[in-house]
């Protein structure tokens, strides 16, 4: 059974549409116990790094995912729920301060620093780059230089190139777009707002 976690963050109503088009075996859900009844675990939606790991502190799932991991079960976050993956970000309301993410993936989370020429949000279609078809369980048949959707003005930087399995250029520079580190997993954008391949890459988790 898939867990998709209800933590309070985006509008999801498209990720859980795609995930019934594979599976009819998930819930939506905030109950602890019944995420503790998980084979795997989706971490989704849009928002603000210092209010979702809140969130996730409140409703009782920091550890409940940790645990979950630890039992090799499987993990994917998808936008916010990809930078809560990483150590700490600077996305607060206190200039100069980090709050801790889940420490599932070396790497810290930061802004896009400004440019007069590029628009932060990075907003739109963008294309993978770099991906490791040895390596990738998540993105199994999906052609390098595939487009997917992103909206964020925060990426991971700092991340072991290991735990990488497919780039983004943005802003002149190359950030991590998506993660793959055992049974963690994690893209930057959104796979359920990516066409058909985009729901390829949630099939294939699905089916892992």
């Amino acid at each position: 059974m898939i867990a998709v976690l209800d933590f309070g963050m985006g509008n999801i109503h498209s990720l859980l549409k795609a995930v019934s088009l594979h599976t009819n075996d998930f819930v939506f859900t905030s109950d602890v116990n019944e995420v503790k009844k998980a084979d795997k675990i989706i971490l989704p939606g849009d928002g603000h790094f210092d209010k979702a790991m809140q969130n996730l502190n409140e409703l009782g799932f920091v550890s409940l995912i940790k645990e979950h991991v630890a039992a090799k079960k499987y993990l994917f976050g998808i936008c916010i729920g990809y930078q809560v993956l990483f150590e700490d970000s600077d996305e607060t309301n206190k200039p100069g301060s980090t709050i801790p993410g889940l420490g599932l993936i070396r790497g810290k989370i930061r802004k896009f620093e400004g440019k007069p020429n590029l628009k932060v949000p990075h907003m739109g279609w963008n294309k993978l780059f770099d991906i490791k078809p040895k390596n990738t369980k998540l993105l199994k048949e999906i052609p390098n230089e595939s487009f997917m959707y992103f909206i964020h003005s925060y990426r991971p930087v700092g991340v072991d190139r290991l735990d990488i399995t497919a780039n983004c250029h943005y802003y002149g520079e190359t950030f991590p777009a998506v993660v793959e580190k055992e049974t963690v997993f994690g893209t930057q954008f959104h796979p359920e707002k990516s066409d058909k391949l985009g729901l390829g890459i949630l099939k294939n988790f699905i089916e892992l």
